[in-house]
């Protein structure tokens, strides 16, 4: 199965895409992209969210695991919360798009 991609393109290459802390990639106007908070539906259904990993993150991460998202900072640590890391091997503080659970 491919990867879900964001309806909106510009907004990285597809929603499985991690950026570690201190990387960034661009627009096509070279402003960052996105911002942590910033909300995409997938072309799977489901709904993202771009968060920041907390420490605790990055050794728990796996495929599935639930996170918990807290705002304003939209940071993310393992937890129920309706949320999942749709990916292994999110690095401490890094960037990844958090897939709502439910559709």
């Amino acid at each position: 199965m491919p990867p879900p991609f964001p309806a909106t393109p510009q907004l990285g290459p597809n929603l499985l895409q991690v950026v570690p802390n201190g990387s960034v990639w661009y627009d096509p106007k070279n402003i960052p992209s996105p911002k942590v908070g910033t909300k995409e539906d997938g072309d799977d259904g489901h709904a993202y969210v771009f968060v920041q990993a907390s420490a605790a993150i990055a050794a728990a991460a796996s495929p599935g695991t639930a996170v918990a998202i807290t705002e304003p900072a939209f940071t993310a640590a393992p937890g129920a919360g309706g949320f999942t890391a749709p990916i292994a091997g999110v690095p401490a503080n890094g960037y990844f798009w958090a897939r709502k659970s439910a559709l």
